[in-house]
């Protein structure tokens, strides 16, 4: 039998442990989506890449701006499909083709960048961080002309 002093005392418990517990709760969920965003852009980043390693940049700046443009809207739309939002600010391309064309055989990487905002931050001090991936692939198919 239980004496009248430890009447409640489970409640009291379940009143401390329970806030803890929907915190961790919380930083797990916010913590999986970190990890889906960081994937997000590692696939758009590829997808990047992919396209500037198989398409040929010509002498032409509009055919070049073409190129560039090309690759940054297929990074943006790999994204957008998944549902992280970016802008082609978030997208660096090296070499850039506005001034350089990488030749046959060189690398080209694409540096996706995306500012995580998390869910947590009033609550942990964890305000926004940068998530980034960069892929390199190497350049085949048509040389720059």
């Amino acid at each position: 039998m239980r004496r009248k002093s430890e009447r409640g005392a489970n409640l009291l418990e379940m009143a401390i442990v329970t806030p803890v517990l929907l915190l961790l709760l919380a930083g797990v969920v916010d913590l999986g989506r970190a990890f889906y965003s960081y994937v997000v852009i590692a696939n758009a980043a590829r997808e990047g890449a992919r396209i500037a390693s198989r398409l040929p940049c010509y002498p032409e700046i509009t055919q070049r701006t073409a190129l560039r443009n090309e690759i940054i809207n297929a990074t943006l739309q790999e994204a957008a499909n998944s549902g992280v939002q970016l802008y082609p600010g978030n997208v660096i391309i090296e070499p850039d083709p506005l001034s350089a064309c990488a030749g046959r055989g060189e690398p080209i990487s694409v540096t996706v960048s995306f500012q995580y905002r998390t869910w947590m931050a009033s609550i942990t001090g964890i305000g926004d961080f940068v998530l980034s991936s960069t892929t390199r692939m190497i350049k085949f198919g048509n040389d720059q002309m």
